[in-house]
């Protein structure tokens, strides 16, 4: 399964440019300028948002980047908030896109880690925080965020835990959007107040601990749940309690 159908500038690419290989003001074959111009505009504005956040992917900064004119982005897209954040979400494709043949529950769980990864690995878990902080009182930013990346993201997991009920790996009738939620909340809300450590083994503890509920009977039999590590009670920090 793919996760990248969600990106609308790639799944154009391929036809636009086959139709303007030969056509007027084609920069090279097999792609017209137009395109390689959007190209240049998601990366500048990826690569902004990965330096400085939102206040860096100015309209203005991007525009220099990418060596187009303000109205050249205009044309695509309709605020700094929805190009800003799907040249993010472009820089952070890597982290929804899954394998081929892996089960619902092992795709719930390389979900969640590599959510966990990219925030903890890359300025992208500063610029998460500062996106939800900016997204409270600016509805652009909130808009953005809700169609450029929780959209795409979720759609690529409500997928998985479709398919998981048809083929018995996960329970029948489970509520997808409530599912959802349970499975990647824990992850958003250690990133958001960090009470505590944001990791991996987090992040797998807690999906296992979600899929106690909503496995199916078609569950592998050879991969049992994972056994959490032993810790004192006094390794907790009291305010990991909640």
């Amino acid at each position: 399964m793919s996760a990248t159908t969600g990106h609308s500038g790639q799944a154009a690419a391929a036809p636009a440019a086959a139709a303007g290989a030969h056509g007027e003001g084609a920069a090279r074959a097999g792609r017209p300028r137009s395109e390689e111009r959007r190209a240049a505009i998601l990366a500048a504005a990826g690569a902004l948002m990965m330096e400085g956040g939102l206040r860096a992917a100015t309209m203005e900064a991007i525009a220099a980047r990418a060596g187009v004119g303000k109205a050249t982005i205009y044309k695509w897209w309709p605020s700094r908030g929805a190009v800003a954040l799907e040249g993010f979400m472009l820089r952070a494709a890597g982290s929804w896109t899954l394998p081929e043949g892996v089960d619902a529950p092992e795709a719930l769980r390389i979900l969640a880690v590599a959510a966990v990864r990219l925030f903890t690995g890359t300025p992208a878990g500063p610029l998460m925080r500062a996106l939800a902080a900016d997204a409270q009182s600016d509805p652009e930013v909130a808009q953005a965020l809700r169609e450029q990346w929780l959209g795409p993201r979720r759609a690529v997991a409500a997928e998985v835990i479709r398919q998981g009920m048809e083929r018995g790996e996960l329970r029948p009738g489970l509520d997808v959007a409530v599912t959802l939620d349970l499975v990647f909340a824990p992850v958003y809300y250690r990133l958001l107040f960090s009470h505590d450590a944001l990791d991996e083994e987090f992040a797998e503890r807690a999906v296992e601990q979600v899929l106690a509920g909503i496995a199916g009977d078609a569950r592998p039999p050879d991969r049992p749940p994972r056994e959490p590590p032993a810790r004192e009670a006094s390794e907790r920090a009291p305010s990991a309690r909640e």
